[in-house]
């Protein structure tokens, strides 16, 4: 089968790879697409991260090939999604329902950097346990973006906002617009996106969502500040923003993840008593309710998605998200 794997220059390879065999427990998938997510284009720069040989891959969608032993209720032929950090399920963090923080998720799960080969290829092995039903609703393109809107929905459950609450969401990625438009679902009125990009900011706009200039974010009066602000674009200077902007009792939403350190504002954060919460992973309940919310129809998935490109072009994709002002939001590979 062919495959992409980071080479010891960082950069994305097709390979030839040979086809996996299930073991007891496990499944083979058929990737129908994957996508590229915001962490595969940082991790990819970082060794420690993504070691050279890493198949990244996470977000992705298939049909079961072959299923191994001991596995129930699944079936070859099976339209899939997949939840890809391998959450054990008996460690303490998981028996108390917190399995998001299970500590073993990353280095049991798939695509993930430290854990086993990921979807950027043809076929990929999955636990039993990390499978979804993608209903008739959802088509294979769709289902490609059940994970990353687990974790807005997820954000969105720790952010408790109320219906009149004014809401910021700075960067609009496809985390920042699926956050938004989880919140637009919600009826949470007063939301604002705000982003550097001027194309993504149109993208935005373009999905009925009201956006608003960084320069208008900093010179809002007091009474106009955000009683939460989900920092979608995962940037020390983000970061800072929000914790300066928000009102007093505010919340602050980590939901981008910056590898450089926040340097975080204290006296703002202890004066203004701001809670912050990371947002990284997900409960299976918002997984499965990412399936449901795409199901029925309230995702404009068309407008997320911009392009789906072959594996062989995966480094050329990579170029193309990470250009300063790139209009692309989400690129799907397909093997």
């Amino acid at each position: 089968m062919r495959a992409v794997t980071v080479a010891e220059d960082r950069r994305l390879v097709a390979i030839d790879a040979a086809a996996p065999e299930p073991d007891p427990g496990q499944v083979l998938l058929d990737v129908a697409y994957c996508g590229i997510c915001g962490s595969d284009l940082h991790f990819r720069d970082v060794p420690e991260l993504f070691p050279a040989g890493t198949v990244p891959g996470h977000e992705f969608s298939g049909r079961i090939a072959a299923v191994g032993s001991d596995v129930d209720g699944w079936n070859v032929g099976d339209r899939v999604c997949v939840l890809p950090f391998g959450q054990c399920g008996e460690c303490e963090a998981c028996r108390a329902g917190h399995e998001q923080v299970c500590p073993h998720a990353v280095s049991n799960g798939v695509g993930l950097g430290t854990g086993r080969a990921g979807a950027y290829a043809g076929q990929v092995l999955v636990d039993e346990r990390m499978l979804f039903a993608l209903p008739d609703a959802v088509d294979d393109r769709a289902g490609t973006l059940v994970e990353p809107l687990a974790v807005a929905i997820r954000a969105v459950d720790l952010a408790r906002v109320g219906s009149e609450e004014p809401v910021l969401v700075l960067g609009a990625g496809p985390i920042g617009l699926l956050t938004a438009l989880v919140l637009r679902d919600r009826g949470v009125a007063r939301t604002l996106v705000c982003s550097r990009n001027p194309a993504r900011g149109r993208h935005a706009a373009a999905l009925g969502l009201n956006t608003v200039s960084l320069e208008e974010v900093a010179a809002a009066a007091p009474a106009d500040s955000p009683a939460c602000v989900f920092d979608c674009a995962g940037t020390p200077a983000s970061a800072q923003l929000a914790a300066q902007i928000l009102r007093p009792l505010g919340r602050l939403l980590l939901v981008g993840l910056s590898l450089a350190p926040l340097d975080l504002p204290a006296p703002a954060i202890v004066i203004k008593e701001l809670e912050i919460r990371g947002v990284i992973a997900y409960r299976r309940v918002q997984f499965q309710a990412a399936i449901d919310m795409l199901a029925a129809g309230a995702i404009p998935v068309d407008e997320l998605i911009t392009e789906v490109v072959p594996l062989a072009e995966a480094e050329a994709a990579f170029q193309a998200l990470t250009a300063r002002g790139s209009e692309k939001l989400k690129i799907l590979l397909a093997p």
